[in-house]
């Protein structure tokens, strides 16, 4: 089973989302993906995730882009390490096509794990890195905006954060973990860099980090941190 494979090769750095995918269909509380088009389903998800940061940060996410651009960081973290494990460690991309999901959140309300289709059916018709925007990230990105109106640029600044930290762990602090997800991330010049929602969205920071470009307004509720270094706010206040 992919899946497995995938996990062995996660490093302990990552651990957290080892099994951020797995085989076959999963228990009767997997959400097929393509069910978050229907509003209802959509923001049944968001208060159940509400719910579980605490009756204080709930209420307080009012505007719902702050909460969904929070919601997406725990989406994305299971999904850019099995996703850039496979690619850089197994040298072969996932089938990670949106509509070819389906979700498993915890207790609560976070994603934690995506249930792989089967074999065969939701290959990204580009390869690598670059298949995985076009085929998941886009219509991801896409999808919460027109649910809840938060800026794209919001969702790619997450997005990028995250796999550009699994790249660089995998990489084992290589400059490149590969060709594609170099160029996708923006670590060296180039046409697939100048082209990428994942490249434009960050930008080198003081500390040798890249940081990303738009704030990611998660320090907005209450009890959950900034990003720190990461945090375009921050460090203009800094300056």
């Amino acid at each position: 089973m992919i899946a497995a494979a995938v996990a062995a090769q996660v490093p302990d750095s990552l651990a957290a989302y080892r099994d951020g995918v797995a085989d076959g269909p999963g228990g009767p509380g997997t959400m097929p993906l393509r069910a978050l088009r229907d509003p209802r389903v959509f923001d049944a998800t968001l208060d159940a995730f509400a719910a579980g940061l605490g009756p204080a940060a709930g209420c307080a996410a009012c505007d719902r882009r702050v909460l969904v651009s929070y919601w997406s960081q725990f989406y994305l973290a299971a999904l850019a390490t099995p996703a850039l494990t496979a690619l850089v460690r197994l040298g072969r991309p996932l089938p990670l096509a949106f509509e070819a999901l389906s979700l498993e959140r915890d207790a609560a309300g976070r994603p934690c794990r995506f249930r792989l289709p089967a074999e065969g059916y939701g290959s990204c018709a580009a390869p690598g890195l670059a298949g995985l925007v076009e085929a998941h990230l886009r219509p991801f990105v896409e999808l919460c905006h027109e649910r809840c109106g938060i800026a794209p640029r919001i969702l790619w600044g997450n997005a990028a954060v995250i796999l550009d930290y699994v790249a660089r762990e995998l990489a084992d602090g290589a400059e490149a973990a590969c060709d594609d997800v170099a160029a996708c991330l923006g670590w060296r010049a180039g046409p697939a860099c100048s082209k990428s929602p994942l490249a434009q969205a960050l930008c080198p920071g003081a500390s040798g980090c890249r940081r990303r470009r738009v704030c990611c307004l998660r320090h907005r509720l209450p009890g959950v941190p900034s990003c720190g270094a990461l945090c375009p706010v921050a460090c203009a206040a800094q300056n």
